[in-house]
């Protein structure tokens, strides 16, 4: 005879985990499938199938994929909250916080889950981290774009673990936080030196150059203003949303050059232009942001008092 109450109670139990199964699921496939589409473009031939009208359709699926499990974990979240009677998570500052960043992060808790007991070292994850920026750097030079818009996304991916997996296994430090840090910045410095490299003889590399400086400003103005003793972490374009943006706009300009009989032309450099213009524009943005904020949170804590403030060496 069937005990009712504890099937009911062992359903209670799996539920949270449950209302985002479907999502993650959803996002693996649509990983896989576009994995597939461009390992098999790159090491193969996959011309004659891709340009038809069933090819295309098939390519315009994949990111329809990712929309649909995006949308599937909002509902449950915020079916969640409400079930909770808890207040429904406000969007952040940065373009891909809240929603966006809580989804990519249950996509790939069992990648976390396993480092975690593993007793992975978060420094060696930093490390590999920056190794892979490496080899997408190499790969934006030779021109492999799909490969080296993978290699940075999971690069980017492996540095929102390090910390997560830090805070899990108790080995949070101020050195790891430095280490990585400093990793970061060398990691996004040699992808955009790949893609200077590229595009050295192109217009394109005048967007670049623009890319490249704001995203610095963009680090050097929160580090500076932690230093004064202001946290400042205001901003449309941080560094999630520009390897998002770079790492997904290589891809996608693979997929537009791979159907460029289907399409009429070349779109590919096109797009990956707009991209970059894009960060270009409001990674400078967000560093002038941070800049007029920082200064208003500074004249602030002066009028306060201007003997609490710490001093300012103005080192580089």
């Amino acid at each position: 005879m069937f005990r009712r109450p504890f099937l009911r109670k062992r359903y209670a139990q799996k539920e949270p985990a449950e209302s985002v199964i479907l999502p993650a699921s959803i996002a693996w496939s649509t990983i896989a499938a576009l994995l597939l589409l461009g390992v098999l473009h790159t090491f193969g031939n996959l011309h004659p199938p891709m340009e038809t009208t069933f090819g295309l359709a098939l390519i315009i699926l994949i990111p329809c994929g990712g929309l649909i499990s995006l949308g599937l974990f909002k509902l449950a979240r915020r079916k969640d909250a409400q079930a909770r009677r808890q207040p429904v998570p406000v969007q952040q500052e940065g373009m891909l916080e809240g929603d966006v960043r809580a989804w990519w992060i249950s996509v790939i808790s069992p990648l976390e889950n396993l480092l975690a007991r593993r007793g992975l070292n978060p420094n060696l994850i930093t490390c590999l981290s920056f190794a892979i920026s490496l080899v997408g750097s190499l790969f934006f030079w030779q021109g492999w774009l799909f490969l080296a818009g993978w290699m940075i996304l999971f690069a980017g991916t492996l540095d929102m673990l390090d910390g997560r997996i830090a805070r899990k296994t108790g080995r949070v430090s101020r050195r790891g936080a430095f280490f990585d840090s400093v990793l970061d910045r060398y990691g996004e410095l040699l992808i955009f030196l790949g893609l200077a490299a590229l595009f050295r003889e192109s217009v394109l590399l005048l967007f670049i150059l623009p890319a490249l400086a704001g995203s610095f400003m963009v680090s050097y103005t929160r580090a500076r203003a932690e230093g004064l003793g202001v946290t400042c972490k205001v901003g449309v374009m941080q560094r999630p949303e520009r390897i998002v943006f770079l790492g997904f706009g290589a891809i996608f300009s693979s997929i537009m050059t791979m159907l460029r009989e289907t399409l009429g032309g070349d779109f590919g450099p096109v797009l990956l232009g707009g991209v970059i213009l894009f960060i270009a524009v409001f990674a400078n943005y967000t560093a002038v942001s941070r800049i007029v904020y920082v200064m208003r949170e500074l004249r602030r804590q002066e009028s306060a008092g201007p003997d609490s403030l710490p001093p300012s060496s103005g080192a580089g």
